[in-house]
């Protein structure tokens, strides 16, 4: 493309939009069906609801003054109609139209909102969506919010519901999505805290702008649709990090906050709201609302208790192909949407989902490797692209543990750091479960089917797709697991600086180098780092191995007891002979010769390692952190202050592998200057107490 950069309400839309392509929900028109809760059965075919987001406190409080400002004097008993007081949201006041055909729309009351930009993630707009100007809104520490300019102002607008962009057919929506929760069928869940805004497409592809924390949807059941202000830092910090090791992500474009108050478990907390990015946020679950396979039949149940409502409660009782809990012409449509025009597959159906099956291997694999827990592999927070979705009690691995659990509403541990290949492989057995009716139907028909296939197809003809698409995708499994083994065997490669891989390694290499770092209570992270500095030609050295051991103990471990130190030296010892052998073999020397002209491999092997062996890690200590630090500077109305706080780690979160004041041998300089020795300091590994810190699913 060759167009300039434009604001957020001018993005070009692509040719085919998410709304014109899938069905929408059937709401009533009251502006409060898009705050009240709503079950939909399964046979449904709509995907999304038009909703507007409504950041403010839930349930909504209107003073007297409101009151009699809407007709009710309440000193006289007189009551205020909830749809009356919805109602001064409604984007009545529009401006004109852009080339995109969507104009903004406010209202009085909806101005009244006092969003407060905290912090823009420039790479991510530049990488995924180079087309938006956000002026001076990429470097607000440097500016003031007394002089802001049109595109700044325009992204917060509309970012934070000051202004909705929209047209007569097109505006802001969220979905419904059904889901396996810890491993149990959970029913309808939806966007029950977010809202996508605009889709967008340029060089860089398709781009969905969504927030999240923006209010009450459809999905809400009771909660109240907002978001705190560790919740929202932890996924703006969190896509970046991961996005900057290289792991398929959604991405971060903004975080903003404002004086909403929020109520959670730890009490009265400032309010936030991530805008976040993808190509698309469909779930596996999405799928399941389609069609929950066996697991959802067997268990089939609405409950409508905490404020559900039902519209379609005689619906669910209707005699279907799929026994009144799916809907097989919305499961074509969602399935050719995502296939054809999100992920633009040109084979089959089946090819499609074999992608799908690659794609979440590898990211899953990219987990393991860098040491990364999601905390809640539901079915509904796995994205169908592969992407890492839902950033909550997620953590990076500090001391090794295989069986670390980051969430401590997981007691059971089944989503701990060694179960994740698990948990995702499920997930993909729950989406080929939704999907083999018309895996199926394509098998047996050469094509996939027609649009109304479903209405005509009786209980046989579903049985019969189900078990054809069963032997269309025979071994599927197996494809994820060599998949999702290749991928780790080679992100461990890279992370050891290894040119060749051999059958061997899986043992002595990676397995031993984890249960030394579990025997030793090691860090993961800082361990890798540090092996980079190993010189393999110096490994028959008198003594050369056994300081590189001490270094190695005493810069990845903390509080160690002396005689677990001796211990800890000895075992590291041990497993870095057997390393320094394996690196200094003829195929690793050749391999990195070619990459040095000079023919110092060590230093071609060093540099290479580093760039793939973050000195930076996103540890829970520094979240911890940056969150008090902004949580009592907003409180304290020092906005500059809460914003340096998280440029600062943004900063440092995107630039994971810079030396931040590291020795050319792993050691640390102590001649850095403030600013320098501030980045080192939170490249540490932090305080003891911190380690293997546990979140909540509210994070």
């Amino acid at each position: 493309m060759t167009q300039s950069q434009l604001p957020i309400h001018r993005l070009p839309l692509p040719a085919k939009t998410f709304q014109k392509a899938l069905t929408r929900l059937d709401l009533d028109s009251e502006p409060s069906a898009q705050r009240r809760s709503t079950g939909f059965p399964t046979s449904t075919r709509g995907v999304w609801a038009p909703v507007q987001p409504l950041w403010t406190e839930w349930p909504l409080r209107v003073t007297k003054a409101e009151a009699l400002e809407l007709g009710a004097d309440v000193d006289k008993g007189e009551g205020v109609d909830v749809e009356d007081v919805l109602h001064r949201w409604d984007p009545v006041d529009k401006e004109e139209k852009g080339d995109n055909g969507l104009a903004l729309g406010s209202s009085a009351h909806r101005l009244k909102l006092e969003p407060i930009l905290l912090g823009v993630s420039e790479i991510a707009r530049a990488e995924v969506l180079p087309l938006l100007d956000v002026g001076d809104a990429a470097d607000i520490n440097a500016t003031t919010d007394r002089d802001v300019s049109p595109a700044r102002a325009a992204l917060v607008d509309v970012l934070s519901g000051r202004k909705i962009l929209s047209s007569a057919d097109y505006g802001p929506w969220a979905t419904r999505y059904c889901g396996h929760q810890f491993g149990q069928w959970a029913g309808q869940l939806g966007d029950g805290r977010a809202m996508s805004l605009i889709e967008t497409i340029s060089d860089a592809g398709l781009t969905e702008i969504q927030v999240k924390g923006a209010g009450r949807t459809p999905f809400s059941r009771s909660a109240d649709g907002l978001a705190v202000l560790r919740s929202g830092v932890r996924e703006y910090l969190g896509c970046e990090a991961v996005a900057a090791l290289g792991i398929p992500t959604t991405r971060s474009l903004a975080i903003l906050t404002s004086p909403i108050i929020v109520i959670r478990e730890n009490g009265r907390e400032l309010s936030s709201l991530v805008a976040r990015t993808a190509p698309t946020f469909i779930r596996i679950g999405h799928f399941e609302a389609m069609n929950p396979g066996e697991a959802g039949r067997r268990s089939y149940q609405i409950h409508f208790g905490g404020g559900w409502n039902n519209v379609h409660e005689a619906e669910a009782d209707k005699a279907s192909p799929l026994g009144g809990h799916g809907n097989l012409d919305g499961l074509r449509d969602l399935t050719l949407w995502v296939k054809d025009e999100i992920m633009h597959s040109n084979g089959s159906i089946e090819d499609w989902f074999l992608d799908v099956v690659r794609r979440n291997a590898d990211t899953v694999a990219a987990w393991q490797v860098y040491g990364f827990m999601h905390g809640v592999l539901n079915t509904d927070n796995i994205s169908i692209m592969g992407l890492t979705i839902d950033y909550g009690p997620y953590a990076f691995m500090d001391v090794f543990d295989p069986q670390h659990i980051c969430n401590h509403s997981d007691p059971g541990g089944l989503y701990s750091y060694r179960n994740q290949p698990n948990r995702v492989l499920f997930a993909l057995d729950s989406l080929a479960s939704s999907l083999l009716p018309i895996l199926g139907y394509e098998k047996l028909n050469g094509a996939p089917p027609p649009a109304g296939w479903g209405e005509s197809a009786s209980t046989d003809d579903v049985r019969k797709w189900e078990e054809a698409g069963l032997a269309a995708i025979e071994g599927w499994n197996d494809i994820f697991t060599k998949t999702q083994e290749k991928a780790e065997r080679d992100g461990w490669k890279m992370r050891f600086g290894f040119k060749t891989y051999k059958d061997d390694d899986d043992r002595s290499i990676v397995r031993n180098f984890q249960s030394m770092l579990k025997a030793c209570s090691a860090d993961f992270g800082a361990s890798l780092r540090l092996l980079a500095a190993l010189e393999p030609s110096r490994a028959d050295e008198d003594g050369y191995i056994r300081k590189f051991a001490k270094r190695l103990i005493a810069a990845t471990t903390a509080d160690l007891p002396p005689d677990s130190v001796m211990r800890a030296e000895e075992d590291a010892g041990a497993w870095l002979r057997v390393y320094a052998a394996r690196a200094a073999q003829d195929s690793e020397v050749e391999g990195w010769k070619k990459d040095a002209p000079d023919g110092k491999w060590e230093v071609a092997r060093t540099a290479a390692m580093r760039k793939v062996n973050p000195r930076f890690i996103l540890r829970q200590w520094v979240l911890e952190e940056v969150i008090s630090t902004m949580d009592s500077a907003l409180k304290d109305a020092d906005v500059p202050t809460a914003r340096r706080a998280l440029a600062l780690v943004l900063d440092i979160a995107s630039n994971p592998f810079e030396s931040y004041g590291e020795r050319e041998d792993g050691s640390i300089r102590d001649d850095l200057d403030d600013a320098t020795a501030d980045r080192a300091r939170l490249c540490g590994l932090g305080p003891r107490d911190m380690l293997g810190f546990q979140c909540s699913c509210s994070s």
